[in-house]
Protein backbone atom coordinates (compact mmCIF):
# COMPACT_ATOMS: atom_id res chain seq x y z
CA UNK A 1 0.00 0.00 0.00
CA UNK A 2 2.76 2.42 0.87
CA UNK A 3 5.52 3.77 -1.27
CA UNK A 4 7.41 5.11 1.73
CA UNK A 5 9.54 2.66 3.71
CA UNK A 6 9.79 3.44 7.41
CA UNK A 7 11.97 4.52 9.07
CA UNK A 8 13.53 7.14 6.83
CA UNK A 9 17.04 8.53 7.27
CA UNK A 10 15.71 12.09 7.32
CA UNK A 11 12.00 11.86 8.02
CA UNK A 12 11.24 15.59 8.15
CA UNK A 13 12.52 16.07 4.58
CA UNK A 14 9.45 14.15 3.41
CA UNK A 15 7.09 16.47 5.30
CA UNK A 16 7.85 20.19 4.88
CA UNK A 17 4.72 20.95 6.91
CA UNK A 18 6.08 18.96 9.84
CA UNK A 19 9.46 20.74 9.61
CA UNK A 20 7.68 24.12 9.61
CA UNK A 21 5.66 23.13 12.67
CA UNK A 22 8.75 21.95 14.55
CA UNK A 23 10.55 25.22 13.81
CA UNK A 24 7.46 27.11 14.95
CA UNK A 25 7.49 25.23 18.25
CA UNK A 26 11.19 25.94 18.76
CA UNK A 27 10.57 29.67 18.28
CA UNK A 28 7.67 29.61 20.71
CA UNK A 29 9.70 27.73 23.32
CA UNK A 30 12.30 30.50 23.13
CA UNK A 31 9.53 33.07 23.40
CA UNK A 32 8.07 31.18 26.36
CA UNK A 33 11.42 31.47 28.13
CA UNK A 34 11.77 35.17 27.35
CA UNK A 35 8.19 36.39 27.62
CA UNK A 36 6.48 33.66 29.70
CA UNK A 37 3.26 33.50 27.62
CA UNK A 38 0.02 32.04 28.81
CA UNK A 39 -0.30 28.41 29.88
CA UNK A 40 -2.29 27.65 26.73
CA UNK A 41 0.57 28.34 24.29
CA UNK A 42 2.15 24.89 24.56
CA UNK A 43 -1.17 23.18 23.81
CA UNK A 44 -1.63 25.45 20.80
CA UNK A 45 1.81 24.46 19.54
CA UNK A 46 1.02 20.77 19.84
CA UNK A 47 -2.26 21.24 17.95
CA UNK A 48 -0.44 23.10 15.18
CA UNK A 49 2.22 20.40 14.92
CA UNK A 50 -0.36 17.62 14.64
CA UNK A 51 -2.34 19.43 12.01
CA UNK A 52 0.70 20.17 9.87
CA UNK A 53 1.94 16.57 10.12
CA UNK A 54 -1.51 15.42 9.00
CA UNK A 55 -1.53 17.80 6.04
CA UNK A 56 1.31 16.00 4.23
CA UNK A 57 2.83 18.01 1.43
CA UNK A 58 3.34 14.94 -0.75
CA UNK A 59 -0.37 14.28 -1.26
CA UNK A 60 -1.33 14.06 -4.91
CA UNK A 61 -4.95 12.95 -4.59
CA UNK A 62 -7.53 14.33 -2.15
CA UNK A 63 -11.01 13.05 -1.41
CA UNK A 64 -13.82 14.09 0.91
CA UNK A 65 -15.88 11.65 2.94
CA UNK A 66 -17.46 10.92 6.30
CA UNK A 67 -17.57 8.26 9.00
CA UNK A 68 -20.61 7.52 11.14
CA UNK A 69 -19.81 5.56 14.32
CA UNK A 70 -21.75 3.98 17.18
CA UNK A 71 -19.68 2.73 20.12
CA UNK A 72 -20.33 1.38 23.58
CA UNK A 73 -18.34 -0.17 26.38
CA UNK A 74 -18.43 -0.74 30.11
CA UNK A 75 -17.41 -3.09 32.89
CA UNK A 76 -19.21 -6.37 33.37
CA UNK A 77 -21.28 -6.57 36.55
CA UNK A 78 -20.36 -8.77 39.50
CA UNK A 79 -21.81 -9.38 42.95
CA UNK A 80 -19.29 -7.01 44.49
CA UNK A 81 -19.85 -4.29 41.89
CA UNK A 82 -18.21 -3.45 38.54
CA UNK A 83 -15.79 -6.17 37.43
CA UNK A 84 -12.25 -5.65 36.17
CA UNK A 85 -13.42 -7.45 33.03
CA UNK A 86 -14.83 -5.11 30.43
CA UNK A 87 -16.44 -5.16 26.99
CA UNK A 88 -16.52 -2.81 24.04
CA UNK A 89 -18.30 -2.76 20.72
CA UNK A 90 -18.40 -0.37 17.81
CA UNK A 91 -19.94 -0.36 14.37
CA UNK A 92 -19.02 2.07 11.62
CA UNK A 93 -20.21 3.19 8.22
CA UNK A 94 -17.36 4.83 6.30
CA UNK A 95 -17.92 6.74 3.06
CA UNK A 96 -14.93 7.81 0.98
CA UNK A 97 -15.07 10.23 -1.94
CA UNK A 98 -18.76 11.12 -1.72
CA UNK A 99 -20.68 10.07 -4.82
CA UNK A 100 -18.13 7.48 -5.98
CA UNK A 101 -19.77 4.49 -4.30
CA UNK A 102 -16.65 3.71 -2.25
CA UNK A 103 -17.68 2.63 1.22
CA UNK A 104 -16.74 0.40 4.12
CA UNK A 105 -18.75 -1.15 6.96
CA UNK A 106 -17.38 -2.80 10.06
CA UNK A 107 -18.34 -4.52 13.32
CA UNK A 108 -15.75 -4.68 16.12
CA UNK A 109 -16.39 -6.40 19.50
CA UNK A 110 -13.72 -6.83 22.18
CA UNK A 111 -13.16 -8.05 25.74
CA UNK A 112 -10.73 -6.33 28.08
CA UNK A 113 -9.25 -6.46 31.56
CA UNK A 114 -8.43 -3.44 33.72
CA UNK A 115 -5.11 -3.28 35.57
CA UNK A 116 -5.24 -0.81 38.45
CA UNK A 117 -6.98 2.45 37.66
CA UNK A 118 -5.20 3.57 34.50
CA UNK A 119 -4.37 0.61 32.20
CA UNK A 120 -6.33 -2.00 30.26
CA UNK A 121 -5.54 -4.94 27.99
CA UNK A 122 -7.90 -5.95 25.17
CA UNK A 123 -8.46 -8.80 22.73
CA UNK A 124 -10.86 -8.19 19.86
CA UNK A 125 -12.12 -9.12 16.43
CA UNK A 126 -13.35 -7.00 13.52
CA UNK A 127 -15.27 -7.83 10.37
CA UNK A 128 -15.02 -5.44 7.42
CA UNK A 129 -16.85 -5.22 4.10
CA UNK A 130 -15.40 -2.80 1.56
CA UNK A 131 -16.75 -1.70 -1.83
CA UNK A 132 -14.59 0.12 -4.39
CA UNK A 133 -15.60 2.56 -7.14
CA UNK A 134 -15.97 -0.29 -9.67
CA UNK A 135 -18.54 -2.00 -7.45
CA UNK A 136 -16.26 -4.87 -6.40
CA UNK A 137 -16.54 -6.00 -2.79
CA UNK A 138 -13.97 -7.48 -0.42
CA UNK A 139 -14.22 -8.72 3.14
CA UNK A 140 -11.66 -8.72 5.92
CA UNK A 141 -11.28 -10.64 9.18
CA UNK A 142 -9.11 -8.84 11.70
CA UNK A 143 -7.94 -10.08 15.09
CA UNK A 144 -6.27 -7.55 17.36
CA UNK A 145 -4.61 -7.10 20.74
CA UNK A 146 -4.36 -3.77 22.52
CA UNK A 147 -2.97 -1.97 25.54
CA UNK A 148 -4.29 1.45 26.53
CA UNK A 149 -3.39 3.59 29.49
CA UNK A 150 -3.80 7.06 30.93
CA UNK A 151 -0.42 8.74 30.70
CA UNK A 152 -1.36 11.52 33.09
CA UNK A 153 -2.84 14.97 33.50
CA UNK A 154 -1.32 17.80 31.54
CA UNK A 155 -2.31 21.43 31.10
CA UNK A 156 -5.81 20.87 32.53
CA UNK A 157 -6.34 17.88 30.20
CA UNK A 158 -5.78 14.13 30.04
CA UNK A 159 -3.23 12.40 27.83
CA UNK A 160 -3.96 8.76 26.90
CA UNK A 161 -2.04 6.24 24.80
CA UNK A 162 -3.16 3.20 22.83
CA UNK A 163 -0.94 0.51 21.24
CA UNK A 164 -2.65 -2.06 18.99
CA UNK A 165 -1.35 -5.03 17.00
CA UNK A 166 -3.59 -6.36 14.22
CA UNK A 167 -3.60 -9.53 12.12
CA UNK A 168 -5.49 -8.89 8.89
CA UNK A 169 -6.83 -11.45 6.38
CA UNK A 170 -8.70 -10.29 3.28
CA UNK A 171 -10.73 -12.13 0.68
CA UNK A 172 -8.65 -10.76 -2.22
CA UNK A 173 -5.28 -12.05 -0.99
CA UNK A 174 -3.57 -15.03 0.59
CA UNK A 175 -1.12 -13.33 2.95
CA UNK A 176 -1.87 -12.26 6.52
CA UNK A 177 -1.02 -8.63 7.16
CA UNK A 178 0.54 -7.57 10.44
CA UNK A 179 -0.06 -3.94 11.44
CA UNK A 180 1.06 -1.96 14.48
CA UNK A 181 -0.71 1.29 15.30
CA UNK A 182 -0.14 3.75 18.12
CA UNK A 183 -2.56 6.48 19.13
CA UNK A 184 -1.87 9.50 21.30
CA UNK A 185 -5.03 11.31 22.39
CA UNK A 186 -5.43 14.52 24.34
CA UNK A 187 -8.74 15.55 25.93
CA UNK A 188 -9.26 18.91 27.58
CA UNK A 189 -12.45 20.37 29.12
CA UNK A 190 -13.94 23.45 27.49
CA UNK A 191 -15.80 25.85 29.71
CA UNK A 192 -16.98 25.11 33.23
CA UNK A 193 -20.05 22.96 32.62
CA UNK A 194 -18.13 19.66 32.57
CA UNK A 195 -19.97 18.52 29.46
CA UNK A 196 -17.79 19.71 26.58
CA UNK A 197 -14.26 18.60 25.70
CA UNK A 198 -11.68 19.37 23.05
CA UNK A 199 -10.21 16.17 21.58
CA UNK A 200 -6.99 15.94 19.55
CA UNK A 201 -5.42 12.66 18.39
CA UNK A 202 -2.71 11.32 16.12
CA UNK A 203 -2.30 7.67 15.06
CA UNK A 204 0.34 6.30 12.66
CA UNK A 205 -0.02 2.78 11.19
CA UNK A 206 3.07 0.67 10.44
CA UNK A 207 2.72 -2.43 8.26
CA UNK A 208 5.23 -4.95 9.60
CA UNK A 209 5.33 -7.32 6.64
CA UNK A 210 4.85 -7.34 2.87
CA UNK A 211 1.61 -8.87 1.57
CA UNK A 212 0.22 -9.77 -1.85
CA UNK A 213 -2.73 -7.42 -1.33
CA UNK A 214 -1.28 -4.44 0.59
CA UNK A 215 2.18 -4.09 -0.85
CA UNK A 216 5.46 -3.37 0.88
CA UNK A 217 5.98 -3.01 4.60
CA UNK A 218 6.51 0.37 6.21
CA UNK A 219 4.44 3.37 7.17
CA UNK A 220 0.99 2.74 5.68
CA UNK A 221 -1.14 5.62 6.89
CA UNK A 222 -1.40 8.40 9.43
CA UNK A 223 -4.52 9.82 11.03
CA UNK A 224 -4.76 13.22 12.67
CA UNK A 225 -8.05 14.37 14.14
CA UNK A 226 -9.48 17.29 16.07
CA UNK A 227 -13.00 17.55 17.41
CA UNK A 228 -15.45 18.30 20.19
CA UNK A 229 -17.06 15.86 22.61
CA UNK A 230 -20.41 16.75 24.15
CA UNK A 231 -21.88 14.80 27.07
CA UNK A 232 -25.62 14.78 26.38
CA UNK A 233 -26.57 12.94 29.59
CA UNK A 234 -25.22 10.20 31.87
CA UNK A 235 -25.46 7.62 29.08
CA UNK A 236 -24.80 9.41 25.78
CA UNK A 237 -21.85 11.37 24.45
CA UNK A 238 -21.51 12.76 20.92
CA UNK A 239 -18.05 13.34 19.45
CA UNK A 240 -17.78 15.16 16.15
CA UNK A 241 -14.88 16.67 14.23
CA UNK A 242 -12.43 16.45 11.36
CA UNK A 243 -9.94 13.69 10.51
CA UNK A 244 -7.07 13.95 8.05
CA UNK A 245 -6.16 10.45 6.83
CA UNK A 246 -3.01 10.20 4.73
CA UNK A 247 -2.37 6.87 2.96
CA UNK A 248 0.88 5.90 1.24
CA UNK A 249 0.37 3.69 -1.84
CA UNK A 250 2.88 1.66 -3.87
CA UNK A 251 1.28 1.65 -7.32
CA UNK A 252 -0.83 4.80 -7.24
CA UNK A 253 -0.67 8.38 -6.07
CA UNK A 254 -0.69 8.85 -2.32
CA UNK A 255 -4.15 9.59 -0.96
CA UNK A 256 -5.36 12.20 1.50
CA UNK A 257 -8.90 11.77 2.86
CA UNK A 258 -10.66 14.75 4.47
CA UNK A 259 -13.25 13.14 6.72
CA UNK A 260 -16.12 14.42 8.83
CA UNK A 261 -16.48 12.17 11.90
CA UNK A 262 -19.56 11.68 14.08
CA UNK A 263 -19.37 9.19 16.95
CA UNK A 264 -22.33 8.33 19.20
CA UNK A 265 -21.02 6.82 22.44
CA UNK A 266 -23.26 4.95 24.85
CA UNK A 267 -22.39 3.84 28.38
CA UNK A 268 -24.65 2.40 31.05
Amino acid sequence: MQSLIWPRTNYLDDFPGARFAVEHIKLNIRKRIDDQPSRHSLVQNIFLCLLFVGAQANATQSEVGGWLIFSTGDAFSSESGPSRWQYSFDTQARYFDFGSGVNQYLLRPAVGYRFGETARAWFGYARFRTRNAAGNEATEDRFWQQLDWRAGQWNDGTLTMRARLEQRSVSVGDDVGLVFRFMTRYTRPLGNNGKTNLIVAIEPFVELRDTDWSGSSGLGQNRVSIGIGWKVNDSWTIETGYMNQYIWRDNADDLMNHLAIVNFRFAR
